[in-house]
């Protein structure tokens, strides 16, 4: 019986992919060139996951990072100066897996955000008030950042397009807690789930940043990539270039049809059965 249940576990791992064992995120930098001035010259910075929260001296409080909030500080981001790179290491490969949402396969965070309709974004901006920029319009250093990925290291497969670092801001939080005023910090959004790519600046106009919560359906923003347009099956490392800033980087995950999980537990359950009778 033990032995059917894990054959049950083993499948349904290998249908979600080895990032489920081996973490989302990059963890190691192998390259860079050309950072920013300091204190935000530090390549570690864009390791693990998106920052959630950050410490703002001038107003002396903790803010949540969001649509309208970017990760400014030195400990949130890494900057990028006109011709320099960043490239970063994953623990395990990332596939072009067809069950990967939008077919994307792996996303770069930055530190960009919306320009709102009502001055700066604090601690006690309530968000469910807060109306993002008619236009949708966001505000990032530089137009973008190129991306390219690599098997090995030394060969690199570049992407024309997009550019990664505007499009979209890092939101941190899923939940806007409207009778406490505050983001719900239990609700952190989920960085392996990319953003629907046929969306539009222009739908966030003039929404709220509570009513923009459901045009992320969830996820932490960021931009994201398909490695099969560049004919790759799979890659383990990612280089950033050009003018811009690093949050983070993170593979995306897999997301099961049902009918395969139900074919599945079906068959693990037959297993079972048998089990029982001999």
């Amino acid at each position: 019986m033990r032995s059917a249940l894990k054959i049950i576990v083993v499948g349904v791992i290998c249908l979600l992919g080895c990032n489920v064992l081996a973490g989302p995120f990059a963890t190691q930098v192998v390259s860079y060139a050309n950072l920013g001035d300091s204190p935000y010259d530090s390549p570690d910075v864009a390791l693990g996951q998106p920052a959630l929260t950050l410490y703002d001296s001038w107003g002396n409080e903790t803010v949540g990072i969001s649509m309208v909030y970017g990760a400014w500080t030195e400990d949130a981001a890494v900057s990028l100066k006109d011709g320099g790179h960043l490239a970063v290491k994953f623990d395990q490969p990332i596939t072009n897996n067809p069950l990967n949402p939008y077919g994307l396969d792996f996303t770069v965070f930055g530190n960009s955000f919306f320009t709102g309709k009502s001055g700066w974004v604090d601690g006690s901006t309530d968000m469910a008030a807060y109306q993002i920029n008619s236009s949708g319009a966001v505000f990032g250093q530089g137009t973008g950042m190129t991306v390219s990925v690599s098997q090995d290291g030394q060969t690199w497969h570049t992407f024309e397009s997009p550019l990664a670092g505007i499009y979209w801001p890092t939101q941190a939080f899923s939940r806007w807690d409207i009778a406490a005023g505050a983001w719900d910090q239990t609700s952190v959004s989920d960085f392996t789930k990319p953003m629907n790519p046929n969306l539009m600046g222009e739908q966030f106009g003039n929404l709220t940043v509570a009513e923009a919560l459901g045009l992320y359906e969830g996820s932490g923003g960021g931009r994201s990539f398909d490695i099969g347009a560049l004919g790759l099956d799979w890659i383990q490392y990612v280089r950033v270039e050009g003018k811009g800033n690093v949050d983070a980087f993170a593979a995306v995950s897999p997301v099961p049809e049902p009918a395969t999980i139900v074919i599945l537990l079906i068959g693990g359950a037959g297993m079972l059965v048998s089990r029982r009778r001999k």
